[in-house]
């Protein structure tokens, strides 16, 4: 089987204004550079991009910005990672009906702790209800992960159920479940930065990256050495990323992630939508991060 989705997808952020308002001028700007960089997959609505506090109209609107500047030149995923069931059918069914995405990503339900037979039913329900390839997101902010062998009855049972973005955080949980699918008919994705590299070297077809969104072109040098089994050129590049990561981490959420796009050119003056202490970069871990980008860039 053909892999649909390979190589990096970028977990494309939502950018705001002063006044908390979803920003599409910047959207589009950050779409057209990460294009011209050479991105060709983009996550849209998904965690990094605070899907949370965006609207049911909000989501489609950032969905249809996004795809009026990719065109046909990229593949979208659109996530649908609402509280319920039903809330789920509602926005993947506008998904659909709009035809603006090529695949859809969903996850455990949030807060509370589900049974690997609930987790089952939910995403199978999910699964079966559109038409297109779905991808599982493992996330470990939604209080329950998918299980090796959740995921294995999933993949028996649905043809449309396509990939995997693995956030666990657990090589071991990742390469149980490359133990019980087999890579090559199968979209098994990084989906944590710090890990990518490994999990390409293990068997993963590329990766979904918030890392992406300030620094595409690292991202697709652990994807390319990883894809060709370049191992030493691989680690190194995800040394690089895991050096940069270490340091944006000490800001709220993806503060300096926006604050890192002056770097390469991208879209700047962006806002998360977050209270204004979560969108804020001290200039302690500024100069932090100034340093370590001239450093790696010498």
């Amino acid at each position: 089987m053909k892999h649909f989705i390979t190589g990096v997808c970028t977990e494309i952020l939502t950018p705001f204004d002063e006044n908390k308002e979803v920003d599409y001028d910047k959207l589009e700007q950050m779409i057209d550079w990460q294009m011209e960089k050479g991105i060709k997959t983009f996550f849209v609505n998904g965690l990094g991009a605070e899907c949370q506090s965006l609207t049911f109209d909000e989501k489609l609107k950032v969905l249809e910005c996004v795809k009026s500047r990719t065109k046909d030149d990229a593949k979208i995923m659109a996530c649908s990672f609402e509280n319920d069931l039903n809330l789920n059918k509602k926005l993947l069914k506008a998904y659909e009906d709009s035809n603006l995405a090529d695949c859809y990503c969903i996850t455990a339900p949030p807060f509370f702790k589900h049974t690997q037979d609930a987790l089952f039913d939910f995403a199978g329900q999910l699964i079966s209800f559109v038409d297109k390839p779905v991808y599982i997101y493992n996330c470990v902010q939604m209080g329950t992960l998918f299980e090796p062998y959740t995921i294995k009855r999933l993949y028996d049972k649905y043809s449309n159920f396509r990939g995997f973005k693995d956030a666990s955080v657990s090589i071991l949980n990742f390469m149980q479940c490359t133990l019980l699918i087999d890579p090559n008919e199968f979209d098994f994705l990084g989906g944590c930065d710090g890990l990518d590299g490994t999990m390409m070297l293990l068997g993963a077809v590329g990766c979904v990256s918030f890392m992406a969104v300030p620094f595409p072109t690292e991202m697709m040098d652990i994807c390319k050495y990883g894809l060709s089994g370049e191992y030493k050129s691989c680690v190194k590049a995800q040394e690089k990323v895991l050096k940069i990561r270490n340091v944006v981490k000490k800001a709220p959420f993806n503060a300096a992630y926006i604050y890192a796009m002056k770097y390469g050119g991208g879209p700047v003056d962006m806002h998360s939508r977050m209270p204004i202490d979560q969108d804020f970069v001290s200039d302690e871990v500024k100069r932090e991060l100034d340093e370590l980008i001239s450093e790696l860039n010498n």
